[in-house]
């Protein structure tokens, strides 16, 4: 599946928040929807422990970084032959990192507690129709 969504149609983070939520109750770590271009981002959801784990520096890192390292044109550069990457996967010691990508520019980085199932690709179709459940496009 493409993930390259209709970039008008603006993103419902309260709906993914609350799919998350459900699925994994306090295992959710965090989630971020960030712009590679300009290297914004937002924070949607924190969980409260690690407002005070992680300073607002260390967390400005950690995502800059991401946005910097895993930019969707350099992942789908250094694998061009398999085609266009709708996500990509991370497990950490701690945590798993997915990166959601809607466009060139624009995604979600979305952190889940280390041990939980994350089955690819029902996982990230799943965020896809809870950002977009008014399109119907799942």
């Amino acid at each position: 599946m493409s993930t390259n969504i209709d970039t008008t149609t603006a993103p419902n983070y309260e709906n993914l928040i609350e799919m998350l939520r459900d699925r994994f109750d306090q295992d959710l770590r965090w989630v971020a929807s960030f712009d590679s271009k300009t290297y914004n981002y937002s924070v949607h959801y924190i969980r409260p422990d690690l407002k005070t784990e992680l300073s607002n520096h260390q967390f400005d890192v950690v995502v800059h970084r991401s946005i910097a390292l895993f930019r969707r044109p350099y992942v789908e550069e250094v694998y061009t032959h398999l085609g266009s990457v709708n996500s990509l996967v991370l497990q950490h010691e701690r945590a798993t990192a997915v990166h959601l990508y809607l466009s060139d520019t624009s995604g979600v980085i979305i952190k889940i507690k280390a041990g939980n199932s994350i089955s690819i690709p029902e996982f990230t179709n799943d965020c896809l129709a809870a950002l977009f459940a008014e399109e119907n496009i799942w």
